[in-house]
């Protein structure tokens, strides 16, 4: 069984109806499938998924978090879950949503400074976790956004520690696809989420680690 953890690109954008990679290499290894990825969420909620479906004893973890992990935010700001979901956190995220926008709009990002939504050392930590708990496990890297390109050299930080934690464990897998995808605009489905052309070159890599 493979089990897929990761953010919209691990899910798929919402608009997009063809395969993803976690489905395109299920099927190329005739093996069932868990795909646990939502949109906007991080490694925190990944550490969860991962507890909640382990017990299944997946052969192999697909891991595709640091889009939303590597993004900076008003330094006050609450993170709220997106997993497990109910009414009054789709509240709460609105309400947290509201907050930024006027903290933004009233310049309070630059006068009290802003942070990652995943601090790196956390977002390490939690990876590190699920790595070592799993009997094999693909990290799979950010592309660059096409559009907010301020964010790349976050996105770029976070990639290089999943490159660190890959080096450090014999049953971890590292993917790099950040200099393919910034080189071929043409592997995107928008400014950041994959089409099948991306998503089955990302499978085609990934196989080959397997």
């Amino acid at each position: 069984m493979i089990l897929a953890l990761g953010d919209c690109n691990i899910k798929g954008a919402d608009r997009y109806n063809g395969p993803t990679y976690a489905e395109i290499v299920a099927k190329k290894l005739h093996q069932p499938l868990i795909n646990a990825g939502i949109t906007m969420s991080t490694v925190r909620e990944g550490r969860i998924l991962f507890d909640t479906y382990k017990n299944k004893q997946p052969q192999i973890v697909l891991l595709g978090y640091g889009l939303v992990d590597s993004w900076k935010t008003f330094r006050y700001a609450p993170y709220v879950l997106y997993y497990p979901d109910n009414f009054l956190r789709k509240i709460a995220r609105k309400i947290v949503k509201k907050y930024k926008k006027i903290a933004r709009n009233f310049g309070l990002n630059e006068l009290f400074g802003q942070k990652y939504v995943v601090p790196p050392e956390e977002y390490e930590d939690t990876i590190r976790q699920i790595i070592q708990e799993s009997p094999k496990i693909i990290l799979i890297e950010t592309p660059p956004h096409r559009t907010e390109q301020f964010r790349n050299p976050d996105i770029k930080k976070y990639n290089q520690i999943l490159r660190k934690l890959a080096k450090e464990y014999e049953q971890c897998e590292y993917v790099a696809i950040y200099d393919i995808f910034e080189k071929n605009p043409g592997l995107y489905f928008d400014e950041i989420h994959f089409n099948e052309k991306g998503y089955r070159l990302i499978a085609e890599r990934i196989l080959e680690k397997i």
